[in-house]
């Protein structure tokens, strides 16, 4: 570059240097077909690109430099003749020499910034998925994630993840970005899912092209739709369950052997995460399963324990309308005028219809609660739910003799939950206080706002939770009750359903023999519109 530079800079001043000129012309040239065979520059088309936006940089910056040359040669040195001329490119040289490397490489960032992507850090690559991309359990983020983050380092025109779909044996776009059809689905008949399948080796457009392979117009169209370069297979245990396809680089660099060196093996690893995220959410699918079949039983437990709370309504229903009917049968009434027995009855309707009314207000509760949650978040006034929940709790733990407090703080901000999971996390937590207690104690509800951040404590005055369980109490099948007492999904489907409702929970307190503390929070929220502008 610099040989070039003081050719050309030559040719401004007017100032012959041959018979060095061809000599340096010959070294310029054998410097070129170095760089093209060392930096493997021989797509001609992003060498075209290159050395026409490089030269116009170039040849901007060098006018820089040369015109306070050329008016020293015009102003101060104009009468100096060749002595001018030489001292003037004397001048020039000194400032390309000391320039030199700072312009060139300030030139490269610049054209590698603004015109053309820079080439991708195998390292930063490898380290983003490792700390942020394998880890995630949850796989919509997981698929979301590796799409942005590839596309992000790679800098690619277009990336997708396909997975397949036991259910309909197909695979699906699970995630993408500037592909042509978001709808695409391959099947096995398709030509590149047998491929795929058969070897799990990797489609490279290029390189089809390159060794003449014949492209069947089918995949062919597949690759069109995905705006794909390079299809890889994630395969996990000798099966395929899932493609990653990457299309162009923002570059225009072809994917060369290191990039297929580390895709590769990345599709790999992929596959195991994807595959982990999967397990999770079955698990969790089947642990809110098991969840639904103990609610029911509890429900059974509740129902016997509570038949008593619907009877005795019942009973006085029955007993008051009995009363009535006896009293008019044995003429208990025959002084009475008309009035006074439509009078008399009334009253007795009204008494019915309070009891029926409470009756029915009990079996809603149970019937309500047995229901699996819908998963729509509203706005919940959190002294109504914790009524409802003691209303069906309550019960039981009267026959316990424990002591149930509510602290609620006046004016307490709505939250925006899930109202029956809700529920579900306060009733499983305050049955827990109960059961941890066993017999004559206090559980204490508590309710308050922290700056924007509502919180809700169940406090009872139970066994306590030693140390060495502590670390275990959110992990799924741990509990602390006796053998058949219980399954230990409890607090681990607690604290997903918390958490899906953008809540935390966590133990606040505990000491063996003197009681334990959950303490749940969520934000405060004033509206619905307002949470929803936010």
């Amino acid at each position: 570059m610099f040989i070039a530079a003081v050719i050309y800079l030559a040719m401004v001043l007017n100032v012959a240097i041959s018979p060095l000129d061809n000599t340096l012309n010959s070294i310029y040239g054998l410097l070129i077909a170095y760089a093209i065979v060392r930096h493997q520059l021989m797509d001609i088309s992003v060498i075209i690109k290159k050395t026409l936006v490089f030269a116009g940089l170039l040849a901007s910056v060098f006018a820089i430099l040369i015109l306070p040359t050329l008016i020293i040669q015009e102003y101060l040195l104009r009468g100096a003749g060749f002595k001018g001329r030489m001292i003037g490119l004397t001048i020039s040289g000194i400032i390309i020499i000391l320039t030199m490397r700072r312009i060139e490489n300030f030139l490269i960032n610049i054209t590698d910034k603004y015109l053309f992507q820079k080439k991708y850090d195998y390292k930063e690559l490898l380290k983003t998925f490792t700390a942020e991309v394998l880890t995630v359990l949850n796989l919509d983020r997981l698929v979301d994630l590796t799409i942005d983050k590839l596309s992000d380092i790679i800098k690619l025109i277009s990336a997708a993840v396909l997975l397949f779909d036991d259910d309909k044996q197909e695979f699906k776009i699970a995630a993408s970005q500037g592909i042509k059809d978001p709808s695409l689905t391959l099947i096995r008949p398709d030509g590149i899912v047998t491929f795929l399948e058969q070897t799990h080796g990797y489609l490279l457009r290029k390189e089809l092209v390159e060794k003449k392979i014949f492209i069947p117009d089918t995949i062919k169209d597949i690759m069109d739709k995905l705006n794909a370069e390079l299809i890889i297979p994630m395969v996990l245990h000798e099966e395929v369950i899932g493609v990653l396809s990457l299309g162009k680089k923002k570059s225009d660099e072809d994917y060369s052997q290191d990039d297929l060196d580390i895709l590769l093996p990345l599709a790999r690893t992929l596959a195991i995460a994807i595959s982990n995220a999967k397990l999770f959410a079955e698990l969790g699918k089947t642990q809110a399963e098991a969840a639904q079949r103990e609610k029911m039983a509890v429900i059974g437990t509740l129902s016997a324990g509570i038949n008593h709370e619907i009877c005795n309504p019942l009973g006085i229903a029955r007993g008051q309308c009995e009363a009535f009917l006896l009293n008019i049968k044995d003429g208990l009434y025959k002084d009475k005028s008309q009035e006074d027995l439509l009078k008399k009855a009334q009253e007795i309707m009204t008494k019915v219809i309070k009891e029926t009314d409470r009756a029915t207000a009990i079996t809603k509760k149970l019937s309500g609660f047995a229901k699996p949650a819908k998963g729509e978040a509203e706005m919940i006034n959190i002294d109504k739910e914790v009524d409802e929940v003691l209303g069906l709790v309550g019960y039981e733990l009267k026959l316990e003799k424990i002591e149930v407090e509510k602290r609620i703080e006046q004016g307490l901000p709505s939250i925006f939950v899930d109202r029956k999971q809700l529920q579900e996390v306060l009733f499983n937590l305050i049955r827990n206080a109960g059961q941890a207690i066993g017999e004559k104690g206090k559980i204490t509800v508590i309710a308050k706002q922290e700056k924007n951040t509502i919180s809700i404590d169940i406090k009872d005055t139970g066994s306590g939770i030693p140390q060495e369980k502590i670390r275990e109490l959110f992990n799924p099948f741990f509990t602390t009750k006796e053998p058949g007492k219980g399954t230990g999904l409890g607090l681990f489907i607690v604290r997903q359903v918390v958490e899906k409702n953008g809540g935390r929970i966590y133990l606040k307190e505990t000491k063996v023999g003197e009681g334990t503390t959950f303490t749940l929070e969520f934000p405060a929220s004033v509206s619905q519109e307002a949470r929803v502008r936010a």
